[in-house]
């Protein structure tokens, strides 16, 4: 519209100088926060002028974007733990325990057969007895050996300790029965044997209590269903 006298039209449209009146909030430019309101915070940032606190009293967790997340609980990655010292002890033990056993077995068994072909009776029979028990006994330990070393079982370790065990006991009241008629010598050849006997008992002693330790009850159920 053109304005009396040739004047020009105002390009402000009839405000005061400067074109808005004051007491109005004025449009940013392109990249600038509007003047007047609260601007948004960085990502991973609280607001400014709001509580950082839940609820509960207890500072709001932050996460940023990438950053680590909290690690498992020990009992969901917890694998095979490494053979203790006490499985390996019992092993060598059982299998050491096997060796001494199969010596004395031989010796039996060549007494028995010569002692059948000249058709004697119930010493005959208990000391087959004995030779089937010991015979048994070293393969347990030896098969129980394998299996403990793999974290596979002990039931053939305590097995054959067990029966070791029971045979020396059996060697000490048979021997201790024996009637000595006050001859020194016998009574030294049962203090003698007596000795062996017990001698004989501590190995499968040893690794009877190694294979129920606390420490082999973890490594076999560590390797259960690995």
């Amino acid at each position: 519209m053109t304005q009396p006298y040739g004047q020009q039209p105002d390009p402000s449209g009839g405000y005061p100088q400067g074109g808005v009146p004051q007491g109005y909030p004025q449009t940013p430019g392109q990249g600038q926060p509007a003047q007047g309101y609260p601007q948004s915070p960085p990502y991973g940032q609280p607001a400014q002028g709001y509580p950082q606190s839940n609820p509960y009293g207890q500072p709001a967790p932050s996460y940023q974007y990438g950053g680590n997340m909290p690690a498992a609980p020990a009992e969901y990655s917890a694998g095979p733990i490494p053979r203790p010292g006490t499985v390996t002890a019992a092993a060598v033990l059982g299998y050491v325990q096997a060796g001494i056993t199969l010596i004395p077995t031989v010796l039996m068994l060549a007494g028995a057969a010569s002692g059948d072909a000249t058709g004697a009776g119930s010493e005959a029979a208990i000391g087959w007895l004995l030779i089937i028990a010991q015979v048994a006994g070293a393969a347990l330990l030896i098969a129980g050996g394998v299996q403990i070393m793999g974290g596979k079982s002990r039931a053939l370790m305590v097995a054959g300790a067990g029966l070791e065990l029971a045979i020396c006991l059996f060697w000490i009241i048979r021997v201790a029965a024996i009637e000595s008629g006050g001859v020194d010598v016998i009574d030294a050849g049962k203090g003698v044997i007596i000795g062996i006997a017990i001698f004989f008992a501590i190995m499968p002693t040893i690794s009877l209590v190694m294979s129920l330790g606390a420490s082999t009850t973890q490594f076999l159920q560590s390797r259960r269903g690995h």
